[in-house]
């Protein structure tokens, strides 16, 4: 049985990795700070057919990281694999990033590597052999303001894994440091933030998914490093070749692009202590979208089963079969999500519901076609009474040409449609509900 190891595996990248490896016959051990969101991915996981083992560890604590190895060792036997995925983000201006926050950071991203390279490969030189993919980031290739703490220890980390690599040559141990630019994680949401304002991904935006092959690549096939990321070579030669036009142009695009322009106020977001949150590969919100909401006098199950039994509106068919399937992305719930029209399908992002006396759907995904590229959708289905809910949707351009158009005149396009979006929902759902059909 292949058996892997998967750090920072309830978000993001790392738990879009654990859900693309996680098949029959495969034998995950799944480590993270949040002991709730680890049974939430292990479950999933374990619907896949995978065999779990999850570990609640910091990777700031050695003796946790040795822990989980000699745990994977004694339910599998051996490890094929590791994937170093945690990590934390600060933002601010170096002198106002506290000191605290500062070395947190550092611990987790730097030492943390550190701790999970070191237990790895006692382990591989014990059995003779395996293989190791290590997050870095294009921000360990170049250097960009508002992020000098982050950036710090992403120097760190890729000094560190190119090292690793010189000394292990020849040994049997692979050993891949895949370099992601802009993805729609919730690492962004969790930073830690001194500006005033909060961060987001800076253009082009990829998904946690799209990292996830290139980290699973790795796996299979290790390479010294792997780009994920349009403009990363772009980025990484304009650093290097002309430094005076790079340092010109950075500071703008990173106010433009990569800081949000709603206040936050400071906050040392997960640095410091994991925060309470559901498992997700991607953000919690979309920067200047216009949130449309509707009230429905029908409960939540009923719009959910209108979703899930091929309710069509734009450019977007929830849960019909007259195109591809995409399950790949999809947790075992039975219900599908397909693309309308042109050759490519749209892509679940997440799906959850919380547990307790008052349940909540989400679903959101990715809409592509042309001529207007890629679109986010986020639907949320929030319980107002037994017989009652509350449905909100949000949609902005993420890709393509659609991404150009200034964001005011996106929104001013998007929130009539799904204004009367959420009205013929509501009619059908509240229809069917009055029916007795659901």
């Amino acid at each position: 049985m292949p058996s892997y190891l998967l750090t920072g595996a309830t978000s993001g990248i790392g738990l879009a990795t654990a859900r693309r490896l996680a098949r029959p016959g495969t034998g995950l051990v799944l480590v993270a700070r949040d002991e709730s969101r680890l049974k939430q991915v292990s479950a999933q996981c374990s619907d896949r057919g995978a065999q779990v083992l999850s570990v609640a560890a910091d990777v700031r604590d050695t003796q946790s990281v040795d822990r989980a190895f000699t745990l994977a060792a004694q339910q599998f036997g051996r490890l094929d694999g590791v994937v170093h995925a945690a990590a934390v983000v600060a933002y601010g201006r170096f002198e106002q990033v506290p000191a605290e926050v500062f070395d947190a950071t550092h611990d987790t991203n730097l030492r943390g590597t550190a701790n999970v390279a070191r237990a790895a490969l006692r382990q591989f030189r014990g059995q003779g052999g395996g293989n190791i993919v290590f997050l870095g980031s294009l921000l360990g290739d170049v250097a960009v303001p508002y992020m000098s703490t982050y950036v710090a220890s992403k120097w760190g980390v890729h000094g560190l894994v190119r090292s690793l690599q010189a000394e292990t040559r020849g040994q049997n141990i692979g050993i891949t440091l895949v370099s992601p630019g802009g993805v729609d994680t919730p690492i962004y949401d969790n930073a830690a933030s001194y500006l005033g304002v909060a961060g987001q991904p800076p253009g082009p935006v990829q998904s946690a998914e799209q990292v996830a092959s290139r980290v699973v690549r790795g796996l299979y096939r290790p390479q010294r490093q792997l780009q994920a990321g349009a403009l990363n070579r772009v980025a990484r030669l304009g650093f290097r070749v002309s430094p005076l036009l790079f340092d010109l142009a950075i500071g703008p695009f990173m106010r433009s692009q990569g800081l949000r322009s709603d206040p936050h106020p400071p906050s040392s977001g997960n640095v410091l202590h994991a925060t309470p949150g559901r498992a997700r590969t991607e953000g919690a919100h979309m920067k200047n979208t216009k949130t449309i909401q509707r009230e429905v006098q029908a409960p939540v199950e009923a719009v959910w089963q209108v979703l899930g039994d091929g309710w069509t509106y734009a450019t977007w068919v929830v849960g019909a079969s007259r195109v591809r399937d995409v399950d790949e992305h999809w947790p075992a719930t039975g219900s599908r999500i397909h693309q309308s029209f042109g050759p490519w399908p749209a892509v679940i992002q997440d799906y959850t519901r919380a547990e307790g006396s008052v349940p909540e759907r989400e679903l959101v995904l990715k809409a592509r076609g042309w001529p207007v590229g890629e679109a986010r959708v986020v639907l949320r289905l929030t319980p107002t009474s037994p017989t009652t809910c509350r449905v909100t949707i949000e949609e902005d351009a993420i890709a393509g040409p659609g991404k150009v158009v200034p964001a005011g005149v996106r929104q001013a396009v998007i929130g009539p449609r799904n204004k009367e979006t959420l009205y013929r929902l509501a009619l059908i759902a509240e229809g069917r509900y009055r029916n007795h059909e659901v």
